[in-house]
């Protein structure tokens, strides 16, 4: 991690637990054998977050 501003650092951690936290919704939803319509909208929805998160995780990193 190049030096960050304390802000930048508690942005960056707080970006990397959301997106931990999506990671594990996101395993307890494909650990299922079927979807509701309503489930796949939250898989489609969480993918996105996670790919936003880790853009800007990688552009304060």
């Amino acid at each position: 991690m190049t030096h960050l501003a304390p802000s930048s650092i508690a942005d960056l951690r707080t970006l990397q637990s959301e997106h931990e936290l999506l990671e594990h919704r996101l395993e307890a939803l494909k650990a299922r054998k079927s979807h509701s319509p309503e489930e796949r909208y939250e898989i489609q929805v969480i993918k996105k977050r996670k790919l936003a998160l880790k853009d800007r995780i990688r552009e304060l990193s």
